[in-house]
């Protein structure tokens, strides 16, 4: 007998999504806030995105219609998909954009799943309670993390890679824990939403971001203004302001401190502002170079070196100038137009307020929620003025959630569309393969771990061949392609049989040609190419190409310089060595060194180009040139071992401590102080 609308079987789906839907809101900010080579949190949870949408279309099919936002909003986001995925024609590099792409669909897929939750406000305010649950959960543990800490003015991470995208995820949900607060609920709710808010306001302190401060305040000034406009603020909701303000002002009291003194110090960290400056004209120059198709989605890492003024970054601090430059220049326009298109109509709609019973005693006020969601919309678009908040798949699936749910409380009338049972299984079929192709990512990276783990025990064989099914798997990855490529090179170069040591060489030459393919742009596939031709194969010229294909990559790589030089030496080309060293000595004078986004971090390549140049002068009886190269060179080794000693645990999380190299440094150190002792 034909199932009914109201069949257990359907209830189990609807209960399937919004689980799924919700797990995803929840954990995002526990597991996906931190920017992983390996992407694997942030693969899992678009995963579940995607198994929630399968189960919304086969729900759709069954019922024979689907209802969407109107058809304003629906076709501006479609327009988003559809710029992005045109950045596919000129990309940098196939496999970010792809995931970058799968990464934009699963965010739309959120929005359009949430404002189809229009007529069940239990499970709209249901998932919503999922957001503020994880964000009382990020700022206890942001609290906690305090607390143990030792170091003083310790900025917390919490769950999060640095403390700024902490403090842009804390501002989005400040506002929306605030409405859920001022609402009259029961006693529990209050507890949790009051808690939300101390431990929000509190964690955005212990961040001690500046921005993350001014966009948080900014968008609980935008939740005010809609919610005095529209009256859900009267006499009882001032009073439970008073009551949340207590906490408030112990935190601020207590751990008011870190951020404070940051305020205070803006003049000594002005490198922060600055750094920012320089990376966005930077960026600026990838959008004038690419203006129609951009770079491709999620390739501003391996393109922007190019154009860059200042160091490396992985992010534009800049979600829009990014956008511009990966997806190209209208893409950001788009973007600001949906987020237009939701809000313009739901801020229109507080201004016609009416009387609304309430409608249950854990539910919020609709029109004081209205009003959380602008503010929490509001700060997050001000954030990403000047970081890249929506690269993190954490905020990025908050935010879309929260303009979803904006939309879902408005008062628009939905787009209603019928649709046929093999239109939702061609679209849910659609899904399926790209769930199976994260899937297939997520075992790739599976055997990347076992690699590296492999490779630690000294199982070289068995390292290897871990290597090559995670390129199997996912054969578009050039960082798969290039890792695998370094470690066979370092096998090469530390082989005592002549026979392997080729075979190493020839197969990890392979491998690094295949990235340099897939990723042409990146320079450090051509810095390792020229390793392997100098270090393995003894093909100088072949390695001096290759740095110098690096160096158009990367005009600033001091290290490539560096190899460069090494190189030249090897070939007997003293003129050349001097000319790459001088380069390096010139940058140190730069702004690409005087503005650092680390200062912490020294550089050491610097120590190699002055103790080079000092011995020239030295040899040519220029004792006061020689005699300032060797001073400089001995300044930045002090600064160097400063550096290791103060952030070595750091550079050991980041996989960037090098042993050989401090003991190389070391070993140069007596040498210069042996030669300046002799210097007449």
């Amino acid at each position: 007998m034909r199932r009914t609308a109201a069949s257990p079987r359907r209830d189990r789906l609807w209960v399937a999504q919004l689980g799924l839907l919700s797990a995803v809101v929840l954990l995002s900010p526990l597991v996906a806030g931190k920017l992983t080579q390996s992407r694997v949190p942030e693969i899992i949870m678009q995963v579940l995105v995607f198994l929630a949408c399968i189960v919304w279309v086969v729900r759709a099919g069954r019922q024979g219609s689907i209802e969407l936002p109107p058809i304003s909003l629906y076709a501006t986001a479609t327009a988003l998909l559809v710029v992005g995925g045109l950045s596919l024609v000129r990309t940098a590099s196939i496999h970010a954009t792809l995931l970058d792409l799968i990464a934009l669909i699963s965010y739309v897929s959120i929005f359009l799943m949430v404002s189809s939750l229009r007529s069940n406000w239990p499970a709209l305010y249901g998932v919503l309670g999922a957001l503020l649950v994880s964000t009382i959960i990020v700022g206890a543990l942001g609290v906690r993390e305090s607390l143990l800490t030792t170091m003083p003015d310790w900025r917390v991470f919490s769950t999060f890679f640095n403390p700024d995208f902490l403090a842009g995820f804390l501002a989005l949900g400040l506002p929306v824990a605030l409405a859920w607060y001022l609402t009259r609920t029961s006693l529990g709710i209050s507890a949790v939403a009051g808690l939300a808010v101390v431990l929000s306001f509190t964690g955005l302190l212990l961040s001690g971001s500046r921005f993350g401060a001014v966009a948080a305040f900014g968008g609980v000034i935008v939740f005010l203004v809609p919610a005095l406009i529209s009256g859900s603020i009267r006499r009882p909701q001032l009073a439970r302001v008073g009551i949340v303000l207590i906490p408030c002002i112990v935190a601020a009291v207590l751990a008011g401190g870190t951020l404070t003194n940051r305020v205070a110090s803006v003049k000594a960290e002005s490198h922060s502002g600055g750094f920012r400056i320089y990376t966005w004209k930077g960026t600026a120059r990838i959008v004038r170079h690419h203006p129609v198709f951009g770079t491709g989605l999620g390739t501003f890492e391996v393109v922007y070196p190019k154009y860059a003024e200042v160091g490396w970054t992985r992010l534009a601090h800049n979600s829009y100038l990014q956008l511009a430059a990966e997806g190209g220049a209208a893409m950001p326009l788009v973007l600001v137009g949906l987020i237009g298109a939701a809000v313009v109509p739901a801020v229109a709609g507080l201004r016609r307020r009416r009387e609304e019973e309430q409608q249950s005693d854990w539910m919020p006020d609709r029109l004081l929620m209205m009003s959380g969601l602008l503010g929490g919309v509001a700060a997050s678009m001000a954030r990403n003025l000047v970081d890249s908040d929506w690269y993190v798949a954490a905020i990025g699936t908050s935010f879309w959630l929260m303009l979803g749910a904006l939309v879902a409380l408005s008062d628009r009338e939905p787009w209603k569309v019928s649709v046929s049972a093999w239109m939702c299984r061609a679209k849910a079929t659609a899904l399926g393969l790209i769930v199976v192709c994260l899937l297939s990512v997520l075992i790739s990276q599976g055997y990347y771990t076992g690699a590296w783990a492999l490779l630690g025990s000294g199982d070289r064989e068995s390292a290897v061949r871990a290597f090559r099914l995670a390129t199997t798997f996912d054969p578009l990855n050039a960082d798969l392609h290039r890792k695998l490529g370094g470690v066979l090179r370092l096998y090469s170069e530390q082989s005592d049989d002549d026979a392997y040591a080729e075979a190493c060489a020839r197969e990890a030459e392979r491998e690094l040609m295949r990235a340099a393919e897939l990723e042409p742009t990146a320079p450090k596939t051509h810095y390792q190419l020229g390793k392997l031709y100098a270090n393995c194969l003894a093909d100088y010229e072949k390695a001096v190409k290759a740095y110098h294909d690096a160096l158009s990559r990367d005009p600033h790589a001091v290290q490539v310089y560096t190899a460069l030089a090494e190189t030249y030496g090897l070939m007997g080309r003293h003129s050349d060595v001097l000319r790459a060293y001088r380069r390096v000595a010139e940058m140190e004078d730069s702004v690409y060194e005087r503005v650092r986004a680390i200062p912490e971090l020294v550089e050491p390549s610097y120590i190699f180009a002055h103790e080079a140049l000092g011995r020239d002068a030295e040899s040519r009886g220029e004792n006061v040139r020689a005699r300032e190269h060797y001073r400089r060179a001995l300044d930045r080794i002090a600064r160097y071992r400063d550096s290791v000693e103060k952030m070595g645990p750091v550079m050991e999380q980041m996989g960037t401590r090098d042993a050989a190299l401090e003991e190389r440094v070391e070993s140069l150190r007596a040498q210069i102080e042996s030669r300046l002792s002799d210097l007449p």
